[in-house]
């Protein structure tokens, strides 16, 4: 199972001013907790307790807030980012002797993934992303065709089915050493370019679609359906 844990927390948060013009997404409170502190204790339900968190805006609130985790039941140690670095410029980031797989988790998400399935995957794949289902209506009637002018299917107003990046990453050892070779300290890299790398170099990718509960708190209309002043469309 996973020893360590690893929650962005250095984004600015545009999408949520004027919120964030004052507190760090983060520590956004959901209910009677910041989201941070959501993502830590489902965490520590699956037994993390060595937890990194990255931080660069407003990083000295974020720090006052957590301190080293006591509270919480768990030991953080804070990855600094000179400026924003992207989710595998951050790992980049972690200490020179880490060499452990680690579940990383976007610091603006609230989620009840079972982290044990992620790390099961992890047995026989290099990187494991954590999918979630989403259906888009379409407001029309939607014609399918064969390549010829003759019609298929005609389907009225359907709804298209995809599965979206839910922000929660498994990274292999592997994975780790990959980025620290090859990944300069405080480059921004996202993860849509890191799994392009790993794919370019023949790593295997899985991805984990969860079923259960799952918030991204990342835009204004979101975070005030999910504290009860708007309407949950999740």
């Amino acid at each position: 199972m996973f020893k360590y844990g690893f929650i962005m927390a250095g984004g600015q948060g545009k999408r949520l001013r004027p919120l964030t013009a004052a507190i760090p997404k983060p520590l956004l409170p959901v209910g009677d907790k910041p989201i941070i502190q959501l993502i830590i204790e489902h965490m520590k339900d699956f037994g993390i307790v060595d937890i990194f968190v990255s931080v660069n805006y407003k990083k000295e609130i974020v720090k006052s807030f957590l301190r080293d985790g006591s509270r919480y039941g768990v030991n953080i140690t804070y990855i600094e980012e000179l400026e924003r670095t992207g989710t595998a410029g951050s790992l980049a980031l972690l200490p020179d002797d880490f060499n452990d797989k680690i579940i990383v988790s976007n610091g603006d998400l609230i989620c009840d993934v079972d982290y044990s399935v992620i790390n099961d995957l992890l047995r026989e794949y290099d990187l494991v992303l954590t999918g979630i289902e989403r259906k888009v209506p379409v407001d029309f009637g939607v014609l399918k065709m064969n390549g010829s002018p003759e019609l298929v299917d005609w389907e009225e107003k359907p709804k298209l089915k995809y599965i979206i990046n839910g922000g929660i990453y498994g990274i292999s050892q592997k994975v780790i050493t990959y980025i620290r070779e090859n990944i300069p300290k405080h480059q921004y890299i996202d993860m849509p370019s890191l799994w392009r790398m790993m794919k370019d170099n023949g790593m295997k990718l899985a991805v984990h679609v969860h079923n259960g509960s799952w918030h991204d708190v990342g835009r204004m209309e979101d975070y005030m359906a999910l504290t009860g002043n708007g309407e949950d469309s999740s």
